[in-house]
């Protein structure tokens, strides 16, 4: 109502001037006197007045209320008991959306509070950084885990560690960062990940802090156990026999009573060329856990796995099994040590090729493409027999084999290279259904 009012006003004050302005005219031409029509321009310059200031009034009052919003100002009253009723009208107005900013800005609030309560309770390090690496928030947690009160900028984690400011420097979306801290005697093993994010279009990084040290503090308890079992298992296969024929031999010499006859220099000679046998099984396991301890850091160069693979197909080629490759994009490259992948992806090609040896119509696929991550990954898949769920979580330990005369340590070495060239490999297999195994890069 008030807004048809102040139109209808509007429209009167204008009509009036239209008005005026053809009495003005009218009585010019009729010769009235001078000071007649100066009154007339006279009112006519006050009605144009009244408008222009109902319209400075109005405009002033948007332009304060703005600039108090613009300056985060929402104590501003206007009043509401105006005479004018557009005035008083647009006051209320105003004052209904300067409550309704203030109701807004006090749930961001409330919400900002919950949020900051809730990062203080979680276990995990929370850190967020702008482009500059400036720290615009932290937890308690965060602080606790880089040994470090007041965070405002990451150059100041130098003071802790320089590997662990190289870490937030090289810190990339997905990407993690492993780092070993050690203060006051305690050592600590961080593992960092970062999530980018925009707001009012600026980016900012998220950056989560765990300590996994009692995780792969039992991690670490689990391999040795099952190293250890391996390594029993391996050395008394070769010690048991070995002791036993020295105790046959020792035998045949230490009776004076007995004569010592063509079948006892018969037997001595068989046992000493079992013992021989197994001295020489001792010393090939000792040279496999050697090459297992020596592995090379790798020599990083761009790789193009177009020409790589193919490559590598020509080399292990079999008339009885067909090999599928397939690269996408064809221009894909990765950063690694040729020698160490190619000894990676061999050794994986020899167990896919031994596995499908009993199928009706063996084939093995070389895959390279881009994860979900967008990372680049190589798959090795056969349609073999697969691998039991049992045996899934023995064939990355050191000198654990099903083969009669494996080493054991080929699955071993190849997740080591893989971690030096600071990605993994991982195993999806099915009894029956065959297995595949993916280089992450």
């Amino acid at each position: 109502m008030s807004t048809r009012y102040f139109y209808i006003r509007l429209i009167c004050y204008i009509l009036l001037i239209i008005g005026l302005s053809g009495l003005g005219v009218w009585l010019f031409f009729k010769d009235y006197s001078f000071a007649l029509i100066f009154l007339v321009a006279l009112v006519i310059l006050l009605v144009s007045f009244k408008i222009l200031s109902s319209f400075d009034k109005i405009q002033e009052k948007i332009t304060y209320f703005f600039n108090a919003v613009e300056n985060e100002d929402s104590t501003l009253y206007f009043s509401e008991n105006m005479s004018y009723k557009p005035l008083r009208e647009l006051n209320k107005s105003l004052n209904r959306i300067n409550m309704l900013i203030r109701e807004a800005k006090l749930k961001n609030r409330e919400q900002e509070q919950y949020f900051a309560a809730l990062l203080e309770q979680v276990t995990t390090g929370i850190v967020v950084l702008n482009a500059k690496g400036n720290i615009l928030q932290a937890n308690t947690e965060a602080k606790k885990l880089l040994n470090y009160n007041t965070l405002t900028h990451i150059v100041q984690l130098k003071r802790v560690d320089e590997n662990l400011y190289r870490a937030f420097e090289m810190l990339n979306t997905g990407n993690r960062q492993l780092v070993k801290l050690t203060h006051n005697n305690n050592t600590t093993q961080l593992v960092l990940q970062a999530t980018d994010f925009e707001s009012s279009n600026e980016a900012f990084t998220l950056v989560s802090i765990q300590d996994i040290r009692n995780e792969l503090d039992a991690k670490e308890v689990e391999a040795w156990l099952k190293l250890i079992r391996v390594l029993t298992h391996e050395i008394m296969n070769s010690i048991t026999p070995i002791t036993s024929l020295s105790e046959t031999l020792l035998g045949y010499y230490t009776d004076d009573t007995i004569p010592i006859s063509v079948q006892t220099t018969e037997n001595t000679i068989k046992g000493l060329e079992v013992i021989k046998e197994r001295g020489i099984g001792l010393i090939q396991f000792v040279e496999s856990y050697r090459k297992l301890t020596k592995i090379p850091a790798p020599i990083l160069k761009t790789l193009e796995l177009k020409p790589f693979i193919e490559h590598l197909v020509l080399l292990v080629e079999d008339e009885n099994i067909t090999f599928k490759y397939q690269i996408i994009p064809e221009n894909l490259t990765i950063d690694a040590d040729e020698g160490q992948i190619s000894q990676v992806l061999l050794n994986l090609i020899k167990n896919a090729t031994q596995a499908v040896s009993g199928s009706e119509n063996p084939i093995i696929k070389i895959v390279a493409n881009l994860s979900e991550n967008n990372r680049p990954q190589i798959s090795v898949s056969d349609n073999g027999n697969g691998i039991s769920e049992e045996l899934l979580e023995q064939i990355f330990v050191p000198f654990f084999t099903t083969k009669e005369n494996g080493s054991g340590v080929g699955l071993s070495i190849s997740r080591q290279i893989m971690r030096n060239h600071g990605g993994n490999i991982k195993v999806i297999s099915e009894e029956g259904k065959g297995s595949q195994f993916v280089l992450e890069f």
